[in-house]
């Protein structure tokens, strides 16, 4: 009776501990870089597959900051953009290895970033002219993805993101905050057109106090490596 007992009771925490590994948490060490904490948490849903949700939060640039617009008419501060970013995710795993080795899946990710523009207008009669406006970027980007996970040490685990190709909606947004000559807005859309960053804006989509771009339609691209944890 004891012996039954004994087994019983090993049989039910070797359950739970195989259960316990369905919950993994990792994060990106490399973000904090570019001003960024991104959390992951995954939860397998089987012995192959499992789904799981990403909180980013930006707080700055980072290292690699932004330079402002600087023209004859306009000069601005540097961006330094900063906002949210969510990705659930479906993976699943070629192996029954708990949720380990190579995986295969799909990505929804939604990003809302909003940056603060101050800076100086000239308009054509000479007159200084104070910037107070407020950017917003979206994104909206489906796509799939191949990755490894390695298992390091039985509760940790490296998790690799190899390659995550798909297609990205983005939009900007300007919104004024402070009154701002008409002709600022002309310059405005000529002086972005031609700034890397906005490169997505149609150059045909004239810029004009809160109003925004229509979405345009872009390759999108993940990759990356987080360290975490299994329980």
């Amino acid at each position: 009776m004891i012996k039954k007992s004994l087994l019983l009771v090993l049989l039910h925490f070797s359950l739970l501990a195989q259960a316990q590994e369905k919950n993994h948490i990792s994060i990106d060490p490399f973000l904090p870089v570019f001003g960024t904490i991104q959390v992951q948490y995954e939860r397998g849903i089987n012995e192959n597959m499992s789904l799981s949700l990403s909180l980013g939060f930006k707080a700055s640039s980072g290292v690699f900051k932004l330079r402002g617009l600087e023209t004859e008419k306009i000069i601005t501060d540097d961006f330094n953009f900063k906002g949210i970013k969510i990705i659930p995710e479906y993976r699943w795993y070629f192996q029954n290895q708990g949720l380990s080795g190579f995986f295969t899946g799909a990505y929804f990710k939604y990003q809302n970033y909003t940056n603060a523009i101050d800076g100086i207008y000239i308009d054509n009669a000479s007159n200084t002219n104070t910037i107070d406006i407020e950017g917003k970027i979206k994104t909206i980007a489906l796509g799939l993805q191949l990755g490894y996970k390695l298992i390091v040490k039985k509760q940790f685990f490296i998790d690799f993101l190899i390659i995550g190709p798909g297609l990205s909606f983005n939009t900007f947004e300007i919104k004024e905050n402070a009154p701002i000559p008409d002709g600022f807005y002309d310059d405005l859309s000529e002086a972005i057109s031609n700034y890397g960053v906005f490169g997505f804006i149609d150059t045909n989509f004239k810029i004009d106090a809160n109003q925004k771009s229509a979405a345009k339609m872009l390759p999108a691209f993940r990759y990356g490596i987080k360290l975490g944890y299994r329980f």
